[in-house]
């Protein structure tokens, strides 16, 4: 048995070294164990990871997605397994499908072209808080139905919970944090009660589930994955795009000579960079990963961020390449948990980088400040400071 020093909750676990602590993670094998957080194994192979992303019987998502898989953590869909995860994915579909993408590109489009426009008015700023963050809050309102006064509070009630599992000792309140969260979203759920309104938010309000009506708790556990989920992972995505145009000056000049390109951008930063990084699993019955045999009942954390630049999957894989082929990338995951707003982040992404070209060019004006590992998973530029000038 190999084992790696690797907490994911660790706050120097961030950019560079994060990097370094994967490819170490990598070199011992294609599988280790670490004794952090009640111990674990964690898995950094592409082929390997993959595999255990479609083996949903034996490697579970039942006892939570995050170390320690101690089965407190109940999101919905991504805490649960088949058959219920299913039916929860396809209540929570119709949101998040290519034909709703499609209707609401003219209001992406307007909205990014209001934020960037503003921004750039201003001669720049933070690009994490003056535009990374203010877009997916602003898509959640059109997307979902969240009134505007409680999306303020989404980035204020995640970031109390991200602390809450990153710290040591009784004083950290992550269960407080979290209720604040339900507390929001059982806000929503009273309010469109009171005024129903044409959205997804009111659906749920009589949606059923195997026959049966949903219960307030669920209702409450799918808001809270849409607030959270559907802001954190855009406004880190986005902001690394950007930091990774200004990193070499040469990936703008080569964006702005040809927007078309910026498909391309957007897969290579999620595989390069990989803004979701590490999700947990528990093996259901004893399995041989690379000759290691995981018992029955072991937690196993799959880590994307190390199998996304796996070598033996993909050539030179440090390095940036937007001309590379990285079909089956895994920086939206794979198999049913599959991130189901896939969609929708790509072409928030895509448009936000043909809206830059249209402007001027973007340079640096203090140093990009790096998050560590959020909830043990995310991964994005806390600050981002730019100014524009040709």
């Amino acid at each position: 048995m190999t084992e790696v020093d690797l907490d994911p909750y660790d706050p120097d676990l961030t950019e560079p070294g994060v990097w370094d602590v994967y490819a170490a993670a990598r070199a011992a094998g294609p599988v280790a164990r670490s004794a952090r957080r009640g111990g674990f194994w964690v898995l950094t192979g592409y082929d390997d990871v993959r595999a255990a992303l479609r083996d949903t019987a034996t490697f579970s998502s039942a006892s939570g997605h995050r170390i320690p898989t101690d089965g407190t953590q109940r999101s919905i869909p991504i805490d649960f397994d088949p058959p219920l995860h299913t039916a929860y994915r396809r209540l929570m579909g119709p949101a998040l499908s290519t034909a709703r993408v499609r209707a609401l590109r003219p209001f992406l489009e307007r909205t990014i072209a209001d934020l960037v426009g503003r921004f750039a008015a201003r001669g720049g700023g933070d690009f994490v808080r003056e535009v990374a963050l203010p877009l997916p809050l602003a898509v959640l309102t059109e997307l979902v139905g969240f009134a505007p006064e409680t999306v303020e509070r989404f980035r204020e009630v995640t970031e109390q919970m991200w602390s809450g599992l990153t710290a040591d000792g009784d004083e950290v309140d992550f269960a407080g944090a979290a209720r604040r969260v339900s507390e929001l979203m059982a806000s929503e759920l009273a309010a469109h009660r009171e005024h129903a309104a044409d959205d997804f938010v009111t659906t749920l309000l009589t949606a059923e589930i195997d026959g049966r009506p949903l219960g307030e708790d669920e209702r409450i556990s799918i808001l809270a994955t849409f607030a959270v989920a559907g802001h954190e992972t855009t406004m880190n995505a986005a902001s690394t795009l950007v930091a990774l145009l200004l990193e070499d000056p040469a990936r703008q000049e080569r964006l702005r000579a040809d927007p078309s390109r910026a498909k391309g951008f957007v897969e290579e930063m999620l595989r390069h960079r990989s803004p979701a990084q590490n999700f947990a699993r528990r093996a259901t019955c004893p399995v041989s990963v690379g000759g290691q045999l995981v018992e029955e009942g072991d937690a196993v954390l799959l880590s994307f961020a190390a199998a996304n630049r796996d070598p033996a999957r993909f050539a030179d894989p440090e390095r940036f390449d937007p001309d590379r082929d990285v079909r089956g990338h895994l920086g939206f995951g794979w198999g049913i948990h599959a991130c189901p707003g896939a969609a929708l982040a790509r072409t928030e992404l895509t448009i936000l980088l043909t809206t830059l070209c249209a402007h001027p060019r973007l340079h640096l004006s203090d140093e990009v400040r790096w998050s560590g590992l959020q909830g043990g998973n995310h991964l994005g530029p806390t600050a981002l400071p730019v100014r524009f000038e040709e």
